[in-house]
């Protein structure tokens, strides 16, 4: 059969057409790329994450709205997860700020105490050890500055106390400054971050940690997640972790500078046409920037040949450096550029005092260690009626404090507790003194009988005495907190 030559140019444009629009997709149409495999990366990495347990001293009328002014013992949680095989584990420093005992539970529901090691002065970050008989499952840092705006990233944590739970999400933006210190360059996400978060791991698709999930901004009063959360970025944790288990280890760098973002009307006023940098606001007497001969005034625009557009980026490239390691500053004074080289020394007072995080053991023993945060009180027929109890018997509970141990148990107002440790609870005076002294408490735990409307269960009560000196742990030998894991990716069971 014949074709017209006008029919065979129709198909071949025709051809050409659908050709360019295939060219013409999405590149991630035209060339599928690999998906996250969420499932399977959280599978090999929940094993190294923990949620935490601590006990806090409050003060006054910090959170909790107690009006009373007496400091007292409230529960909170968190998240963090294992870097060294040994039992050392991450997480912020405000996780356990405060704290007067701390517990860790892991993936396999096994719950021990933990001690402090070390947390840092300079941003939200700190170590705990536990002591376990065998080898656990770590995870390992990935390169944060290597992270892309639109990569997925899973957060790992413990929201508002409801256990381990998965998010999902990309990062959302970097370098944002949101505590204002010199090392912190956060991650932005819109993976759900929320209350209980804190310490969890912020990963990537190959179950390496890019971050620590940190903060969150919200605009509701509950502090829920509207999909802006900050993770501290795996890179500075790296550097704080390594000088946390080993102060003669390589730190942060210290130049003894102050300094402010260049503004319009600043450069205008000392006579500059720059649109970018840091000026000179202060120096440490005797430090290396003073050393190096600059003055208030000096406006930095570069370090090391890189442009710097604030006051954060230069402090931020300077403390990342090896102390001693020199660093060219351009600096513009008087119309005219040099350059400036500065040797920086390791920082100072580096790690936080344990008085600092830690509770003291005197605030421990004015606040109310052996409460559980109950009120109770005898059934009378008016309660009955109040909490529609019908012939319910046992000791009513009226009350339960804000952040408490008994509100971290689910327990409320109307729950009735039907027996203590085995024993029938027939007075509020009962339970009370089986609470204060339990003689025969297993681990000092005791067992409630509680009926919640029409569900009766057993609840496990801490009654036991804490010794803030039991939250100090010597600093391990950790071998393999930042090396490379084997085997599976993100996932070490190394033997030591």
């Amino acid at each position: 059969m014949m074709i017209h030559p006008r029919l065979r140019l129709f198909r071949a444009l025709a051809m050409a057409i659908v050709l360019a629009a295939l060219t013409a997709v999405s590149p991630a149409m035209a060339a599928p790329q690999s998906t996250c495999d969420a499932a399977n990366v959280v599978a090999r990495t929940l094993p190294a994450v923990v949620n935490i347990w601590v006990a806090k001293i409050l003060h006054g009328d910090e959170e909790g709205g107690n009006a009373s002014g007496k400091d007292r013992l409230e529960f909170f949680v968190g998240t963090g997860f294992i870097v060294d095989p040994s039992g050392i584990i991450a997480t912020n420093k405000h996780v356990i700020q405060d704290a007067a005992m701390i517990l860790v539970t892991f993936h396999d529901r096994s719950q021990v105490p933990a001690q402090l090691i070390a947390a840092s002065s300079v941003s939200d970050f700190a170590l705990l050890k536990v002591n376990i008989d065998k080898p656990l499952p770590t995870l390992r840092y990935a390169d944060s500055d290597t992270v892309q705006l639109g990569q997925p990233v899973i957060a790992i944590g413990n929201p508002l106390g409801l256990g381990t739970s998965i998010s999902t999400g990309v990062i959302s933006a970097v370098n944002r400054n949101l505590m204002k210190t010199p090392v912190d360059d956060f991650i932005q996400t819109d993976a759900s971050i929320n209350p209980g978060n804190s310490g969890g791991p912020l990963i990537d698709c190959s179950g390496e940690v890019v971050g620590i999930n940190t903060a969150l901004l919200s605009n509701n009063s509950v502090l829920g997640s509207i999909g802006i959360g900050f993770a501290l970025p795996s890179n500075c944790a790296a550097i704080l972790q390594g000088y946390l288990l080993d102060p003669n280890h390589v730190g942060l760098n210290w130049a003894g500078l102050e300094l402010q973002d260049l503004t319009p009307g600043l450069a205008q006023s000392f006579g500059s046409s720059l649109t970018a940098g840091a000026i000179v606001t202060g120096l440490e007497r005797d430090g290396p920037a003073a050393k190096a001969s600059l003055a208030p005034g000096d406006i930095i625009t570069a370090v090391d040949g890189r442009p710097m557009y604030d006051a954060r980026a230069v402090q931020r490239t300077i403390v990342l450096k090896r102390p001693g390691e020199p660093v060219r500053l351009t600096v513009w004074h008087d119309g005219k550029s040099r350059e400036v080289t500065v040797r920086g020394e390791p920082w100072p007072d580096l790690l936080a005092l344990r008085t600092q995080v830690l509770a003291s053991a005197g605030s421990l023993q004015t606040a109310e260690a052996a409460s559980a945060g109950l009120h109770l009180a005898n059934i009378t027929p008016a309660e009955r009626k109040r909490y529609s109890l019908s012939d319910a018997s046992g000791v009513l509970i009226d009350r339960v404090s804000v952040g408490s141990e008994a509100e971290s148990l689910g327990l409320e107002a109307g729950d009735i507790i039907m027996m203590v440790g085995g024993h029938p609870a027939t007075t509020a005076g009962v339970v009370i003194s089986r609470l204060d002294h339990p003689d025969l408490a297993t681990g000092d735990l005791v067992p409630l009988l509680v009926k919640s409307k029409s569900v009766k269960h057993w609840v496990p009560v801490f009654v036991g005495r804490i010794n803030v000196a039991d939250l100090v742990a010597r600093v391990p030998e950790a071998k393999s907190a930042l090396a490379p894991a084997s085997g599976i990716p993100g996932v070490s069971q190394t033997q030591r």
